[in-house]
């Protein structure tokens, strides 16, 4: 049995280089040897450039590659669920990029293509592999700050270039697809719930056609309202902050590896938890190729993306139509 899961990346994507490629080469059992462009020269430029051994001129050439097992979906949102399919259907286990897909239809065929090919397909949101999120899930778990009522997350940052496919409709972007997303996220894991209900407000800016901020409310069974916004047209913020009856916890930087946590009970003094850890996307790789190697089940199946996807949609048809919607149920 192989000791490393032998990765390629599905396009040149900036995130593949600036964080896929960093955290492969800290993981014990992830390499990436792989990529490809729908264009030859540019994806050996770029195998040159971050000392990547092969380069392919199609996506679907290194797809069908003996020389990799599984892939990493950095491509557009839109384009995610065309390419997860044709990979699974290669029998390569696919990493996919945050958000898993475009629709709920979408999503269900993605799940539905590894299944039928028994390959492993997880959607990449790292943050959850995090001391910092992890630690916020127990303290809400162990009821340390008494019921909890109302939450915030939120994810912002200024996209200048008008052509940034972030702010493409066809390509499915916009920053509750972008970045909201992590957002929402972070508030399901915080609260190990599904939210039941949405209601959100949207802003598009300069004619731009997807949103430029939006700004929703997720209801979750015990009567707690979320609060998640996305922006990116704002500054750069990365926040989560937990009330419950009995005091609040806060993370000013919700996504990263070193920012502390604060923990603040009734009129006690706050407890500011120092912690850091490993880069999350080598945490990521270390448990997907664990996956593969050794059959483990992955902690976030299929499922947990659809229900991430649940509350996204949620939102967007709030904004669209008006008035609460409910979260369709996984």
């Amino acid at each position: 049995m192989p000791d490393k899961v032998r990765y390629g990346l599905i396009s040149t994507a900036r995130i593949g280089f600036t964080a896929h490629v960093p955290g492969a080469k800290t993981s014990n059992n992830s390499e990436i040897v792989a990529v490809s462009s729908r264009n030859l020269a540019t994806a050996e430029a770029a195998a040159k450039e971050h000392g990547i051994p092969l380069a392919f001129g199609s996506y679907q050439e290194m797809i069908d590659s003996d020389e990799i097992d599984a892939v990493i979906n950095t491509l557009p949102n839109s384009m995610h669920h065309e390419w997860t399919i044709k990979a699974a259907e290669a029998g390569k286990h696919v990493l996919c990029e945050k958000p898993l897909s475009a629709t709920m239809a979408e999503a269900r065929e993605m799940k539905a293509a590894a299944a039928a090919n028994n390959v492993v397909l997880v959607e990449a949101f790292t943050p959850r592999w995090n001391k910092q999120m992890r630690t916020v899930r127990k303290l809400v778990a162990d009821g340390d700050i008494g019921d909890i009522i109302r939450l915030e997350a939120g994810l912002s940052f200024f996209v200048d270039d008008p052509a940034n496919i972030r702010l493409s409709k066809e390509l499915a972007g916009g920053s509750m697809m972008d970045a909201g997303c992590y957002a929402v996220y972070a508030v399901r894991y915080a609260m190990s719930a599904e939210p039941t209900h949405a209601f959100a407000f949207d802003r598009k800016s300069n004619g731009i056609e997807v949103d430029t901020t939006m700004n929703g409310f997720l209801q979750f069974p015990n009567g707690a309202v979320a609060y998640v916004w996305s922006s990116t047209e704002g500054p750069g913020q990365r926040v989560l902050e937990v009330i419950g009856t009995n005091g609040t916890i806060s993370v000013d930087d919700a996504f990263g590896e070193d920012s502390p946590v604060t923990v603040t009970r009734g009129d006690a003094e706050p407890e500011v938890l120092e912690m850091t850890g490993p880069y999350r996307f080598q945490v990521q790789f270390d448990e997907f190729s664990e996956s593969v190697l050794n059959g483990k089940s992955s902690e976030f199946p299929p499922d947990d993306a659809l229900r991430n996807m649940a509350s996204v949609l949620a939102i967007y048809e709030s904004a669209e139509n008006g008035g609460s919607v409910a979260v369709e149920q996984i």
